[in-house]
């Protein structure tokens, strides 16, 4: 099995770190987080959107109707002042398109927020995106928390924020940019808890938020292996929450400004665009035949005409913003504060139906009592998870597994992605992605009963409960629900295993192959080192750390 580091690769390092390392100790961090140039950046915003409530109708009616997107954003949400809209972003080449063009249509701030951003393609693209923008005049604070950086992304963001109209903090930093391993001796278990956030909010009306980064496999593009993912578009009332947490995590002690951390290289270029070196390629190259993907998805998308004349389908109903205190990340915050406790007060126990679909689902022996609990009380259970081929931790994979007999017995019905999940035999339109050669479910949702459904960052693991920050939204819209609960089914079986319990308390995987049934007594693309490597972690005490 080919282990790809991506977003868990934070949870891999600790785990071989917490496992041989007993040391720890203190780093030397910037004591300066925000330089004045950032933080007169940030006035600049504050001041733009405070002279909006300082005008009469006449002078708000002048802005917006200067501005096409705020315009058509406006009159939706006059109509619904209490609500919210959503639109799923659902395929790659759409979430790439949606973010590069509403970065087109901003004109006055852009406030972005990752966990990751590879200097790849769809990483420079956007980049490149996020300066046009600002050489129009639109403010940009682009916040990226830093375990999966590296130093030569470091000298692309110094680079970047140069601008005048752009600042680029990194929360929680390695100390060491260079000799990065070093940070696992001197900055143990400071740095394991990580920002594993989600959002990019344009002129504070409209946002993106969900499961994906920024980079090539997130965006279908990548060659190799992509992940099938879950975006969704929001307007109306819950974008003011969405911005409140972004300043929340941007003003933070721990967010420092990139300038604080980086200085640029010896002899290397200052100017961003000519630094860019994923962006050029000839007619025949593969570099060419890639920026092309990204280019025919923008120009086959219509969202910027669509949004201006009110033709995207968004679905007004009761929203809820979710997030973690971003003091979660130094433990300076009481746990019941935490993203999962306001899931468990906001969503309840379900009295029908509960559908989970999470590419990292680790339960922990208490998740498992509770879902056992819920399922012999007659509660409709199905679980969609990554199969070990298509899952990219194996560690994960070992915290899941060893729970399948315990859910299968009550009752609970449990679904594993393959890895060959291909687009033409994709057919259901919430799990409908490109992919050459290997995919692997990245996206983060439930639905309780036929009424509430969360999409976010957040999944079903005790990582992203009680370590990283996590957020996204509740959306109480019966038919989304109807819609997640109906795509776990047979029609899943040409893209996914059906894992059954059979009488002697062996498992089954059943699925479909050409059309045809097939069954495996086996545990499907796990031979016998990956089985003793999975027996073996399953007894580790580290499902903490999942």
């Amino acid at each position: 099995m080919s282990m790809l580091s991506r977003e868990p690769s934070s949870l891999s390092l600790s785990l071989t770190l917490g496992l041989t390392l007993g040391l720890s100790g203190c780093q030397s961090l910037p004591k300066q987080p925000h330089l004045p140039e950032s933080q007169a950046l940030s006035a600049r915003v504050n001041a733009l959107y405070q002279q909006d409530s300082s005008l009469d109708n006449e002078g708000k009616n002048s802005i917006i109707n200067n501005n096409d997107l705020v315009a058509a954003i406006s009159e939706q949400n006059d109509i619904h002042p209490e609500l919210s809209g959503y639109h799923p972003i659902v395929t790659g080449a759409n979430a790439f398109a949606s973010r590069s063009i509403l970065t087109d249509m901003a004109t006055r701030s852009i406030d972005v927020q990752y966990y990751i951003w590879h200097d790849d393609q769809a990483g420079q693209l956007l980049l490149k995106d996020l300066w046009k923008a600002a050489e129009r005049g639109v403010i940009v604070r682009l916040l990226l928390d830093d375990f999966n950086n590296n130093s030569k992304l470091d000298q692309h963001l110094l680079r970047f924020a140069s601008h005048p109209n752009i600042a680029v903090r990194i929360i929680n930093p390695l100390m060491h940019r260079k000799v990065q391993a070093l940070n696992f001796v001197t900055g143990l278990p400071r740095i394991n808890r990580r920002m594993h956030n989600k959002s990019m909010t344009f002129d504070k009306q409209i946002t993106v938020i969900g499961g994906r980064n920024i980079g090539n496999e997130y965006l279908s593009n990548d060659q190799s292996s992509q992940f099938a993912d879950l975006d969704v578009l929001l307007i109306g009332k819950v974008v003011a929450d969405i911005d409140n947490s972004f300043i929340s995590y941007w003003s933070a002690p721990i967010s420092f400004d990139i300038e604080t951390l980086v200085t640029l290289d010896k002899g290397a270029t200052s100017n961003f665009l000519s630094g860019l070196d994923k962006l050029d390629g000839d007619e025949k190259s593969r570099t060419s035949s890639s920026l092309a993907t990204y280019k025919t998805a923008i120009e086959d998308s219509s969202i910027d005409t669509d949004l201006i004349n009110k033709r995207v389908p968004f679905r007004w109903t009761d929203m809820q913003f979710l997030s973690d205190d971003v003091g979660k990340l130094t433990k300076t915050v009481p746990t019941d504060s935490n993203l999962v406790h306001q899931l468990r007060t906001l969503l309840g126990s379900p009295s029908e139906k509960l559908t989970i679909i999470s590419s990292y689902f680790v339960p922990t022996k208490a998740g498992v009592d509770t879902l056992v609990q819920l399922a012999e009380s007659g509660i409709d259970i199905k679980i969609l998870t990554n199969s070990f081929n298509a899952t990219d931790v194996t560690a994960v994979h070992s915290g899941y597994s060893k729970w399948r007999p315990h859910l299968l017995a009550a009752g609970v019905k449990i679904y594993e992605l393959k890895s060959t999940a291909s687009e033409e035999k994709r057919e259901n339109k919430l799990w409908k992605a490109r992919s050459q050669s290997s995919t692997s479910l990245h996206a983060k949702t439930f639905a309780v009963d036929d009424h509430q459904v969360f999409i976010g960052s957040y999944n079903v693991d005790p990582r992203s409960a009680n370590i990283n920050t996590e957020m996204g939204v509740i959306i109480s819209d019966d038919e989304l629900a109807r819609q997640l609960h109906a795509a776990l089914s047979d029609d899943l079986l040409s893209q996914a295993y059906e894992v059954k319990l059979i009488d002697n308390h062996q498992l089954q995987w059943h699925t479909l192959e050409d059309g045809e049934k097939v069954v495996y007594d086996s545990e499907p693309k796990v031979d016998f080192t990956d089985h003793l490597w999975l027996t073996i972690m399953s007894w580790l005490p580290i499902d903490w750390l999942l």
